[in-house]
């Protein structure tokens, strides 16, 4: 699936300090357990070679971020998150997509994400990019807030 920018002044750029206030607005709107200030800030001040976190700019807002790792041949979305206000709007897909360039150029052949079982559209989203179940992570979320596992190989990576 090629990346096509829903937005004309889309943009897939690196996330930076400066960012965080929105980031972690977004965070907060998104996440019932959300990840700290002191994670976000400490992981673009101390990078890991590992890890990339980016966001899709129009202009100077943040209209989504997403966070991953590719370590060898193996990549993990770690946390994607679009807020209310710009879902619908093809932002996710954008994001997504450019994720997947971006692991295919650093060699990654599996890529593996949690869901929520309850978080139908983004199953729906994964789906698309031809991820599949294969596994369930119980109590992920919390108690009785169960995960599914979601995989995409290399021959799915390939034909994005």
């Amino acid at each position: 699936m090629a990346t096509q920018k829903p937005l004309q002044n889309l943009t897939f750029e690196p996330m930076c300090v400066s960012d965080l206030q929105q980031v972690l607005d977004i965070e907060n709107e998104c996440f019932e357990d959300p990840w700290s200030a002191t994670y976000f800030t400490l992981s673009l001040k101390r990078p890991r070679s590992y890890e990339f976190f980016y966001v899709a700019r129009c202009e100077d807002t943040i209209m989504g971020y997403i966070v991953f790792a590719v370590l060898y041949e193996e990549a993990h979305i770690l946390n994607i998150a679009v807020p209310t206000a710009y879902r619908g709007q093809g932002i996710g897909k954008y994001l997504l997509a450019s994720a997947l360039e971006m692991i295919a150029l650093h060699d990654g052949r599996e890529v593996f994400l949690e869901v929520a079982v309850s978080n139908l559209p983004a199953q729906y989203l994964y789906r698309q990019f031809g991820f599949r179940i294969c596994g369930i992570r119980k109590n992920y979320y919390g108690r009785h807030k169960d995960a599914y596992v979601f995989r995409k190989g290399a021959a799915e990576i390939d034909a994005t």
